[in-house]
């Protein structure tokens, strides 16, 4: 494989359309689970299954991929390409023998997780919740290796071949849910195994075309012992956003039935925007922030965070407004058939609002984070976080009573507002400035097309009916805030319209 270095423009649209791609692809499978299941006690006991083998392998693949780049960057820019490879199969190797380890570890423990994270379950709902999540354990592994090959990919800045692999794991997924339909256990459980198993696969032949992966075993190689230091506060890290998580659960689990399902169809929603926009951006940013860091550029690394934090809310802050005006509206569409009725479309909505207050700090926590993980500072986003944790669970607690699931979906947006303005604020005075006078001026503008396109959608807003109606509410909105502007002249509009006429400009040539 030839490992091509992409533009940093051309990685952000490759990622954001791969993204898109498979939100759709996840939206499908959601769809057909909402169609088949509803909200109900298999979606729940899906929900809980899931838990703990995306928590482990979320904690180890996100840090693996998020230091290793770092790492491997300043390797080969100081000691050269074979001994950053050198570091990459040290690495890998031992992360395998502790993947399949603490595989082994999780069989044993799952029972436990499962009664302590939903001590509301009983019966059918406990039953299906240990059957899917013994069939599920083995992906951890796979996602963990997943992150590390991912790491070294975008370490060169490719991430078209990532990008693309993701849009596997939902295509296994939806296939084996239509396949055993009548089956939730083997069709969710199988499918989801497969989807990450096919991931990890093309990644891996892949990478092994270019450099293979012998090599001797150590576990005392100096890369190998900065990866561990520096993945612990990221660990720590992942795991307060893991808990926050479980928390809900574990609150959402005394709740009627039900109740976890339409959060997590809610926050999903929610995660459409932050996923195409954020996670694309932060992603595509993070190498080119880690060179700088490593070569000092810190006036370059200003501009750079600021243009991207600006590119992100463009789009970030019109999702926002349109979640929070028309939340029923999207629910319906997305969800409302089959044994997913009017009620849970109410339930899930009202959740889906107080999730979306939270949208824009949430989104913009991708690309704030990135930026201290390329100066290896792993401690302070960990530190803040675990605030952020502890405010959440204060939260839950004292707003579960007066307004149940929507308490929880509040405490989640206002816990993550106060780590983002603390983070930002801490970055802010480390980086010296990030040019916030030119920021603001362009924010500004942005936010006036923002409210002007609120208005705009809550005139629309009795047309959104159907997915006639729906779409065509939001796509005359969207074209009225992109007609603001290109009149408002932000100057990440100004990018935006400069990528799209090299597009344009690239298919036209094709052709």
């Amino acid at each position: 494989m030839n490992l091509r270095k992409e533009s940093l423009t051309r990685a952000a649209f490759v990622i954001l359309v791969a993204t898109f791609a498979s939100r759709v692809l996840g939206f499908v499978r959601e769809i057909l689970i909402a169609h088949f299941f509803g909200a109900r006690a298999v979606t729940d006991s899906y929900l809980v299954a899931t838990i703990l083998p995306s928590t482990l392998a979320g904690l180890v693949s996100g840090a693996l991929t998020t230091v290793f780049i770092s790492l491997f960057i300043e390797e080969r820019e100081k000691h050269g390409e074979e001994k950053a490879w050198e570091g990459a199969r040290v690495v890998l190797r031992a992360s395998l023998v502790y993947l399949v380890a603490a595989t082994f570890v999780s069989y044993l423990l799952l029972p436990y997780f499962v009664r302590a994270i939903a001590p509301g379950f009983q019966g059918e709902r406990l039953a299906l919740s240990l059957s899917m999540g013994y069939l599920m354990m083995p992906s951890l592994v796979f996602l963990g290796l997943l992150g590390l090959f991912t790491g070294i990919m975008n370490a060169y800045q490719v991430f078209t071949l990532p990008a693309l692999a993701g849009l596997l794991y939902n295509t296994c997924l939806i296939s084996f849910l239509w396949w055993a339909r009548s089956y939730p256990v083997v069709g969710l459980s199988l499918g989801h195994m497969l989807g990450v198993l096919g991931q990890f696969l093309i990644l891996f032949f892949a990478l092994r075309k270019r450099k293979p992966f012998g090599g001797r075993w150590s576990f005392s190689h100096p890369i190998l012992v900065r990866t561990w230091k520096l993945m612990l506060p990221i660990l720590v890290g992942t795991g307060v956003g893991y808990l926050n998580l479980i928390v809900d659960r574990i609150f959402a689990s005394l709740l009627p039935v039900g109740t976890i399902t339409a959060l997590n169809f809610a926050f999903r929603v929610r995660e459409i925007p932050t996923g195409l926009f954020g996670s694309a951006i932060g992603q595509a940013v993070y190498p080119s922030t880690s060179l700088k860091v490593t070569r000092g550029k810190i006036e370059e690394l200003r501009d750079l965070f600021s243009r991207s934090l600006e590119g992100l809310l463009l789009f970030i802050l019109p999702a926002t407004v349109g979640l929070l005006i028309i939340p029923r509206e999207t629910i319906q569409i997305l969800f409302e058939r089959g044994a997913f009725d009017p009620h849970a479309t109410g339930v899930t909505a009202q959740a889906l609002f107080f999730y979306a207050l939270g949208l824009p700090a949430s989104a913009s926590l991708q690309i704030v984070g990135q930026v201290f993980y390329a100066f290896q500072d792993t401690a302070t986003p960990v530190k803040v976080g675990v605030m952020g944790l502890a405010m959440n669970i204060a939260l839950n607690a004292l707003l579960v009573r007066s307004m149940a699931h929507r308490g929880l979906a509040l405490a989640t947006s206002l816990s993550a507002i106060f780590i983002f303005l603390v983070l930002f604020e801490t970055l802010r005075r480390r980086l010296g400035g990030i040019g916030g006078r030119e920021l603001l001026r362009n924010l500004k503008k942005i936010a006036l097309a923002t409210v002007c396109m609120a208005a705009f959608l809550f005139l629309l807003r009795p047309y959104a009916r159907g997915w006639a109606g729906y779409l065509g509410v939001v796509g005359a909105t969207a074209v009225f805030y992109g007609v603001l502007i290109l009149f408002l002249r932000p100057r990440s509009g100004e990018k935006v319209v400069e990528v799209g006429k090299k597009l344009a400009g690239f298919l036209l040539r094709r052709k």
